[in-house]
């Protein structure tokens, strides 16, 4: 079901640029444009919380520890096939 934004006109003509510079569609322009910004704003996420874990000093260090234990995982005796 098609909705209707409202955009502004200087909003307008960026995507009128990137359609003509690039021959991709308005909606497309609009479309890839919101994946990056849901891209960046999953990392900026990740990348607070990774944050406030590493400034928890009991957190950081079993963080560390549980990575120490999984490494020895990848010595489970298998050979590459």
């Amino acid at each position: 079901m098609a909705h209707t934004a409202r955009i502004t006109p200087m909003s307008d003509a960026i995507i009128q640029e990137l359609a003509t510079k690039t021959g991709k569609s308005k909606i497309i322009i609009i479309e890839e444009a919101l994946e990056a910004f849901r891209f960046k704003e999953r990392m900026r996420l990740f990348n607070e919380s990774y944050e406030k874990l590493k400034a928890d000093k009991k957190k950081w260090t079993k963080e560390l520890n549980d990575r120490e234990e999984l490494e020895k995982t990848l010595l489970d005796g298998l050979n590459d096939e």
